[in-house]
């Protein structure tokens, strides 16, 4: 595997690429796939980057951040995800992931983390406690053009995590801040050229 990280809480899967948590029905896939994953211009210019992304996103749900970061001895673009839950009249899932980019492929390690029961309920208090409800969507800090399917709002803030530990968006920024900390990178992997070098 290009990837390895800590898995302490999880089940492997049969298929040795996933990796599910019992209590919380969240899940890791590591998937590597051909061809750039974008513009290899997007790797010297974090704005382009971020911008880029927020526009990807924008259909299926809404870039929440977006940043390149030091992953394992190389260097992964790291991208934090909300789109609806599928086939669900309310709620969302929040992905985590962190894509390696390489010239000729490129690895992703992805963290679902779904809302089950009543969903909404951060949002709610948060914005209880804040008030005032016309400031609560906000235009999209890397794109304040930009329309996407879910609103950029002030409840995803990370100034929130500690208040609510248990919300599929916490647990998705605390798991990456743990794996950016634990994953290594197979150094074979780690020797190709960079995406946009060649």
């Amino acid at each position: 595997m290009p990837i390895t990280f800590d898995t302490t809480g999880f089940q492997a899967d049969p298929d040795g690429r996933s990796w599910s948590d019992p209590q919380t029905g969240d899940r890791i896939a590591l998937q590597v796939s051909e061809g750039p994953p974008f513009d290899a211009s997007w790797m010297s210019d974090p704005a382009a980057l971020r911008r880029g992304f927020a526009g990807m996103f924008a259909e299926a749900g809404c870039l929440i951040q977006a940043d390149l970061v030091p992953f394992g001895g190389a260097q992964a673009v790291w991208q934090l995800v909300k789109v609806p839950l599928p086939n669900a009249p309310s709620g969302q899932i929040f992905l985590s992931i962190f894509t390696l980019t390489k010239a000729p492929q490129y690895a992703q390690l992805i963290y679902h983390a779904p809302e089950y029961g009543t969903t909404g309920m951060r949002e709610a208090m948060v914005m209880m406690r804040l008030g005032n409800p016309d400031s609560w969507v906000m235009p999209h800090p890397y794109d304040p053009d930009l329309k996407t399917r879910l609103p950029f709002h002030r409840g995803d803030d990370p100034a929130f995590d500690a208040q609510f530990p248990d919300h599929p968006l916490s647990r998705a920024r605390r798991w990456a801040g743990r794996t950016a900390q634990s994953a290594q990178v197979h150094p074979q992997f780690a020797a190709l050229p960079e995406l946009g070098s060649v």
